[in-house]
């Protein structure tokens, strides 16, 4: 049986250690000032897309440091420029966001260059296979949000200062739909419903996975509906809406979910049958993005049938992955490799570190924690859940505190004395890096940092949530040590830009020379919006990749005809 532990003992005991953890090293008084900050990372954007647009411009795969580029294989065969269109809700909070008037009509020139290449460059009808997770959450979801913010903050801006707006936004929404109706045919080949990972833009065939038994990545198909949900509210046609919505019937009836696997999902799906390829269970890699949409749906469309799914599998969570880490009582989120009733690992993907944001938003809805103790809704459930969001948020701010460069790895294995990898925790037995504190550890091979963006995530929610200022603190010191180690050509100001890392431990550190969309797509913006006082979390929902969505009324969703059309 898994071991049970009780959160209010998880938060009195972390907060021993987090006075441990100060003594044992001395914390940064970093500068927290919020224009400060907001004009270090416009200027950290600015460089990252300067440097791109002169060398990379409409290139996939950009390597900064020798300023070259190459195919975007496997997820694409051709480029489709998604480096621009996953950085430009970027660059329009920017222009909404910045005080320096330079700035916003520089952002302004930059939004309308992107939006004239896409009436003149982009092209969908190409004959190359996608991989239809990637191209939805980046491609299709950063023209939605585009289209959005121009339709809204960016029209508003330039008509209270009386600046010349050429930009037509229906570009974006055009492109969107041209998009999504080259993904939709990969729903109708399978038997289920369930999408092939691949979809050719020009034929409209699908191809399933070339591994993997050729299973479908279960957090894939599960991470397409806040996109095409909203794609059916802006048009009208529902059929975006009932294709995404159909994989979640088999899925959940086929596998009997909620009584055999506690609603926890296996990471691979056979999409011709729905039925469970593997009994391997975890938050990171091929699993996260199932939980991450399932409350998101809720706060998107407040179909409540989502909410009631999220809250089985928290529940499921909390009952066979919730784990502490030794000595100090880290609480992290564990892997089941062989099934629920198997030995947990210990290992953690950063990718997990999205479930602090992802419990606040699920216990809160976006509202200040003061307030939302006072709704009728708030129950212990909630009160819990809110709680471990603080804890997961501080063991992540913690994989980027302990470490020799203040970065932190794509995985780390905590030091869990029941775990399958605790005996590997002798330093005389081990290669791996042993953080200062020993409650985790770093192998060779997972040792590099790709800029990821879910620790800042959760920062910037919880932060929003409670106006306490340690939330900047811990955004501002990961800021400084992306800016310190990724940097490239730090010593030319015209040449200045960042890239990902083969090794974070080691310092100097060892550059990837690759730069990943989310650095500015997510990383950036979601650093940018913890200092900003007025940014309001009830009011959009991030897809995965952080492109916002406007919240959807209720009132709307019923004049469109648009409802959840099946149940458990």
């Amino acid at each position: 049986m898994p071991r049970l532990v009780p959160l209010i003992v998880l938060f009195v005991s972390s907060l021993a250690y987090y006075y441990y953890y100060s003594n044992f090293v001395k914390p940064n008084r970093t500068n927290i000032d919020p224009k400060f900050r907001s004009e270090q990372i416009e200027n950290v954007i600015i460089q990252t897309w300067t440097d791109y647009k002169l060398n990379g411009w409409g290139k996939d795969i950009y390597h900064p440091i020798n300023h070259r580029t190459s195919r975007n294989m496997p997820i694409s065969g051709e480029p489709l420029g998604w480096i621009i269109i996953d950085a430009l809700d970027t660059l329009l909070y920017v222009h909404s966001y910045s005080k320096n008037q330079t700035i916003k009509e520089n952002m302004q020139q930059e939004i309308e260059n992107v939006a004239d290449w896409c009436i003149n460059t982009l092209n969908y009808d190409i004959d190359t296979n996608v991989n239809i997770f990637e191209t939805t959450i980046r491609m299709l979801g950063g023209l939605l949000s585009s289209y959005y913010l121009t339709e809204t903050t960016y029209s508003h801006n330039n008509r209270s200062t009386n600046n010349n707006n050429t930009l037509d936004s229906k570009i974006f929404l055009e492109k969107a739909i041209d998009l999504a109706d080259r993904l939709i045919p990969a729903f109708n080949q399978s038997a289920t419903g369930i999408p092939y990972s691949s979809v050719n833009l020009h034929s409209g065939d699908a191809k399933r996975n070339r591994a993997d038994m050729g299973t479908s990545s279960t957090a894939e198909f599960t991470t397409l509906q806040l996109e095409f949900k909203y794609l059916s509210i802006l048009t009208g046609d529902d059929k975006y809406w009932k294709y995404t919505e159909s994989v979640y019937e088999p899925l959940y009836t086929n596998n009997n979910l909620i009584d055999l696997y506690d609603s926890l999902i296996p990471i691979y799906t056979f999409p011709n049958t729905g039925k469970f390829y593997t009994r391997n269970i975890r938050m990171g890699s091929r699993g996260d993005s199932f939980y991450e949409y399932l409350l998101k749906q809720y706060l998107f469309t407040h179909e409540t049938l989502y909410y009631q799914l999220y809250r089985k599998a928290m529940d499921g969570m909390k009952r066979h992955l919730l784990r502490q880490s030794s000595p100090n009582r880290l609480v992290y989120i564990a892997e089941r490799p062989f099934g629920l009733n198997n030995i947990h690992s210990s290992k953690m993907d950063h990718l997990v570190c999205f479930m602090g944001g992802l419990l606040a938003m699920g216990a809160t809805e976006g509202i200040t924690i003061s307030k939302a103790r006072t709704m009728d809704w708030w129950n212990y459930e909630r009160e819990q859940d809110w709680l471990l969001a603080q804890e997961l948020t501080y063991t992540c701010y913690q994989m980027y505190k302990q470490t020799p460069t203040g970065l932190a790895p794509e995985i780390v294995v905590f030091n869990d004395p029941e775990s399958a990898e605790a005996r590997r925790f002798n330093p005389k037995n081990t290669n791996w890096w042993i953080s200062p504190t020993k409650d985790f550890a770093i192998k060779p091979l997972d040792a590099h940092n790709l800029q990821r963006p879910e620790t800042v995530e959760s920062i910037m929610i919880l932060y929003h949530i409670t106006k306490d200022k340690k939330y900047r603190q811990w955004g501002a010191e990961i800021l400084d040590s992306f800016i310190k180690h990724s940097c490239i050509h730090c010593d030319e100001p015209n040449l200045i830009t960042y890239t990902s890392l083969d090794n974070m431990i080691q310092i100097p550190t060892k550059k990837k020379d690759n730069l990943e969309s989310f650095w500015i797509a997510e990383t950036l913006k979601y650093l940018y919006l913890l200092f900003q006082d007025d940014f309001d979390l009830t009011k959009v929902v991030f897809n995965t990749e952080a492109h916002p969505f406007p919240v959807i009324s209720e009132e709307l969703l019923k004049k469109l005809n648009l409802t959840t059309g099946w149940n458990i």
